[in-house]
């Protein structure tokens, strides 16, 4: 298995949601043309001997013979205007690491919103600089590292196909902050290692830093002009000019982890089974070459990892997804990253260990890996008016996506396979893609898939093997965005055998037709965007030609000052089916989203939700009722997190409550220092529901809590230790208690240490 991945992406040329956001076209970023030699950012080497410090303050001299960069423009609010603040840019390298200091100058310095955060939590509502890096050139992907005034961290990748960023990939770098008179400096080393870069010279790569100033009005001042009318917000990166690679690419990261855990449980029949263990753990990446990266991971361990954020599930059809938190599927995320979800790496439930290896060059990409998953979750059922499912066995998987480009088009090929313990069979899927962009205001993206699957679902509600069944997935989406409209086409198909046990995939069978058109204006005053929109979406089960579901709302979105975003639909006519033989039920509802930032105390206040005639699935009727929910961020203290967030939908008929699902989560988070944070979270969800379609009454409700201390000496050394415990069921509930101490240790650094 190991030589069919090395093979699979270790050749290649050696240089080679129906909930709106904020309008695409406000999103996007500026035309694919180039961007001149006097935009560049130019680096210094550092001369033999000297080292860097990273305390945040630019005083070492060899800052000063950097050439400084400061021609800095507006994005938002007024794109192309001045910059709000002075900023300036310096760059340094040596054989090991690139540096990036930055001099954030702010005229009332005791106004910058500096609070702890979390890593991965710097947003906009807190003063901060990113520093975006594309060492292929392509200006298709780049890497990100935002840093905030008070040292926060957060990394990822931004992608052009979808002008999307993913937050989950986590790189290692360095990071700190400064606060001085007149604003803040902040210092960043990104080692050469955490870059994904071809070989040969660096004379192609690209780079962009940009800062927030989170104020009455929020401003975003970037080192290049991006206008608003472009296919993706990296489309603009300017040269970055004299960086020489290190004559050494190879490098190998050993980090073992150990974990103690206790348990212990009390189900409904009295029993309480309980229980003590250690478990070891081994992640490693090895880069053999400049565009060649293999990642490994042996009986993985995920005790830390984050409750998922509870939601509304009790009159839905379809399945709901949840985003992915573990460490092992985030290394090329971007590079599987298609029209449809066609990777979804959370169907992999506990991996007993995974293999991956990612090759980057300049025309070629991809990404190939194995899972061998002990099962234990859910495998989905698609079908034209809902998903099932059935108990997920353990399973052996390989899967991976191979890009190119050529000019204004890329392409890629997926394919997918899943082989089922205990001969319950497989599921295969293979298909194309690519995206087109085919002028400044066009944009094409489409796939192609075929699966092929023998694991069928049995009365027992278990994968059985049978006869192999196939079946297709076709995704059209084309786009047209300008400064100051926007079209959106989505056409997406599927036959009813089609299943894709690897993806996400909750709907198939049907022919899916939607469009969305916006109209947008850019007033002066409190008020500084403004859309009107129309969106229509109309599906069909292609084997009876019966409507599934069709919904025309027509809505506005703005955005002004105190960071304000307010979009508002009228869906006047919204109507679905539950099955084939079902009526057709009419829905009548409003339904929109309020975020503002009321104070610097409170950076994020979201409400939302619907309110009219909502459908009731389980009872295959229209019953007036409303769905809502709040997200309340708040800062009482620089160092406390504290957010709570929920949700709740009720259905009633006659003045009888039919349908009532509430869920709840508070979260807090005590910052000791910057690497050292306290984190409670606590869950509640219930549901009432009643009689209908003979089917009994439903009660039911679920409380979850865990405490969890981390101190995070680097994204490779870590130390957690948590508690957590939940009960399940109203009746007769099941309790479980569970206690670990996991220790996470880079051997670099841990070498390092040792020989001080």
């Amino acid at each position: 298995m190991l030589l069919l991945l090395l093979l699979a992406c270790g050749v290649g040329p050696a240089r080679s949601s129906d909930t709106p956001a904020m309008p695409s076209a406000v999103q996007a970023a500026a035309p694919d043309a180039g961007s001149s030699s006097a935009d560049a950012i130019v680096a210094h080497r550092l001369q033999p001997g000297e080292r860097i410090r990273l305390d945040g303050r630019l005083a070492h001299p060899a800052w000063q013979r950097a050439p400084a960069y400061r021609q800095f423009v507006q994005k938002s609010p007024d794109t192309g205007a001045a910059a709000s603040r002075e900023t300036e840019v310096r760059v340094l390298f040596d054989e090991h690491a690139l540096y990036v200091g930055i001099d954030a100058r702010e005229p009332q310095p005791e106004r910058i919103r500096a609070p702890w955060v979390r890593h991965d939590q710097v947003n906009r509502t807190q003063d901060f600089v990113v520093v975006y890096v594309d060492a292929i050139g392509a200006r298709q992907s780049a890497q990100f590292f935002r840093v905030s005034a008070s040292g926060g961290t957060a990394d990822g990748m931004h992608t052009a196909a979808d002008d999307s960023e993913d937050f989950a990939p986590d790189f290692d770098f360095d990071a700190a902050a400064h606060r001085h008179a007149q604003g803040y400096s902040v210092v960043l080393r990104i080692p050469f290692a955490s870059l994904r870069y071809a070989g040969g010279s660096a004379a192609d790569w690209r780079m962009m830093v940009a800062r927030r100033v989170p104020r009455e009005q929020f401003f975003w001042d970037s080192s290049v002009l991006i206008p608003r009318e472009a296919s993706s917000f990296i489309a603009t990166l300017q040269p970055l000019q004299g960086v020489e690679l290190p004559s050494q690419h190879q490098f190998l990261a050993l980090r073992p982890s150990l974990t103690w855990r206790a348990s212990r449980e009390r189900l409904a029949d009295g029993s309480s089974p309980s229980g003590t263990g250690w478990d070891a753990t081994l992640d490693l990446k090895w880069r053999p070459r400049a565009e060649w990266v293999i990642d490994a991971t042996l009986n993985p361990d995920f005790s830390q990892v984050a409750l998922d954020v509870p939601q509304l599930s009790g009159n839905e059809r379809f399945a709901l997804s949840f985003p992915e938190k573990r460490a092992f599927f985030f290394e090329s995320s971007d590079l599987l990253r298609t029209p449809s979800d066609a990777i979804y790496t959370r169907s992999f439930t506990e991996p007993r260990w995974g293999l991956r290896s990612t090759w980057r060059g300049r025309r070629l990409a991809g990404s190939l890996f194995a899972v061998d998953d002990r099962g234990g979750g859910l495998v989905l059922l698609p079908g034209a008016y809902g998903t099932g499912a059935v108990r997920q066995p353990g399973s052996m998987s390989l899967a991976g996506r191979l890009s190119g480009q050529a000019a204004a088009l890329q392409w890629g090929a997926l394919v997918a396979t899943r082989r089922y313990e205990g001969g319950r069979g497989r599921n295969d899927v293979l298909g194309p893609d690519l995206a087109w962009q085919i002028d400044d205001a066009w944009r094409l993206r489409a796939q192609w898939l075929r699966s092929d699957t023998t694991a069928h679902a049995s009365p027992s509600a278990e994968l059985r093997h049978g006869a192999a069944r196939s079946g297709w997935q076709s995704v059209i989406r084309a786009t047209r965005l300008t400064d100051r409209s926007e079209v959106r086409l989505d056409l997406t198909e599927s036959s009813p055998g089609y299943r894709h046990d690897t993806g996400f995939v909750t709907q198939v069978g049907t022919r899916d037709q939607s469009l969305h058109i916006g109209r947008g204006w850019y007033p002066q005053g409190p008020v500084s965007e403004f859309w009107l929109t129309l969106d229509a979406r109309h599906a069909r089960e292609r084997s009876s030609g019966v409507r599934v579901s069709q919904d025309v709302h027509p809505g506005f979105w703005l955005g002004g000052a105190h960071n304000l975003e307010w979009w508002l639909q009228w869906h006047g006519d919204s109507t679905l089916r539950t099955a084939t033989t079902s009526p057709l039920l009419r829905q009548r509802y409003w339904k929109s989203e309020v975020t503002i930032t009321p104070t610097e105390w409170v950076p994020f206040l979201t409400l939302g939700g619907r309110l009219g005639r909502l459908a009731d699935t389980h009872a295959d009727t229209v019953r007036d009722g409303h769905e809502a929910y709040l997200v309340w961020t708040t800062r009482p203290h620089a160092r406390l997190e504290f957010e709570p967030r929920y949700s709740v939908l009720e259905l009633r008929s006659d003045g009888q409550r039919h349908l009532r699902e509430a869920v709840g989560q508070v979260l807090a988070v005590w910052h000791f220092n910057a690497a050292q944070t306290l984190r409670a979270i606590v869950q509640r969800t219930t549901l009432e529901r009643s009689a209908a379609g003979g089917s009994p009454a439903l009660r039911d409700a679920q409380t979850q809590a865990s405490l969890t201390y981390a101190w995070r000496r680097s994204a490779g050394t870590v130390l957690y230790a948590g508690w957590s415990r939940s009960r399940e069921g109203a009746a007769t509930p099941t309790r479980g208690t569970e206690i670990f101490v996991k220790l996470q240790v880079d051997v670099d650094e841990a070498r390092a240490w040792l020989g001080r």
